[in-house]
């Protein structure tokens, strides 16, 4: 796999091949080389989706259908197979419907936004509300921001955390009854990001689907299941 920079001159790729038949896409905070040990194996191109690796970040919040509509004009047109982890899975759903692929493989996905029992009166609640009224500056509830969330809200900037909270309060429920492609969908058996009962869901909404369990695995199955991962993109 050699590095390359993509015809916007923003986005980098580790390809294989100069007409690659699979394009990956890495989870939050991933990269193309997350693949390396599978992407060996095909024809490929593996993207540093806008924002990590050594593609240059978006000044600006972003949904995942943008990163579709953007990624679509730099994806190769002889990529036939669009593979996906999280984050990456979520885009190749929108892939989906802008291109007829052969089929898509969606790996460890919160397609469905799972209902969170919440406290309405959490003290973060109350203090965005008191950010809104201008009791709190905007500069100290960035800090006040950080201190909330998931290592990888944590660590991501500004921009990425308004990202990352757009897709995670993304849900396809309306959209996977209208793709046209075939989808494997992969999840582990402990994934707690995005559990099987996530991908079970999505399995009955998509027409034309099939959901492989990994037994024993979870979220971060790209190495650990590698071998059946690469038996289901190439069947």
């Amino acid at each position: 796999m050699i590095t390359k920079i993509l015809s916007d001159n923003l986005t980098y790729a580790q390809v294989n091949s100069e007409n690659p038949k699979i394009c990956f896409l890495h989870g939050w905070g991933g990269q193309g080389n997350d693949w390396k040990n599978i992407s060996k194996e095909f024809e490929c191109i593996a993207i540093d989706i806008p924002g990590f690796g050594k593609s240059v970040p978006f000044e600006q919040s972003l949904t995942p259908e943008f990163y579709a509509d953007y990624l679509d004009d730099l994806i190769p047109n002889s990529v036939e197979i669009v593979v996906g982890h999280s984050f990456g899975g979520i885009i190749a759903v929108h892939l989906s419907l802008l291109k007829n692929y052969k089929k898509i493989v969606v790996i460890g996905s919160p397609l469905i936004r799972s209902p969170l029992a919440e406290n309405p009166f959490s003290l973060f609640k109350i203090l965005k509300f008191m950010n809104k009224l201008n009791i709190i500056s905007d500069n100290k509830f960035e800090k006040i921001k950080k201190n909330y969330g998931s290592d990888d809200y944590r660590n991501a900037n500004k921009y990425l955390r308004d990202t990352l909270v757009k897709s995670v309060n993304h849900d396809l429920t309306k959209i996977l009854p209208k793709i046209n492609t075939f989808v494997d969908l992969i999840y582990g058996e402990y994934d707690l990001i995005a559990p099987v009962e996530n991908g079970a869901i999505a399995n009955n909404l998509i027409p034309n689907s099939e959901l492989t369990i990994l037994p024993k695995d979870n979220h971060f199955c790209l190495n650990t299941s590698k071998e059946k991962i690469i038996e289901i993109i190439n069947k």
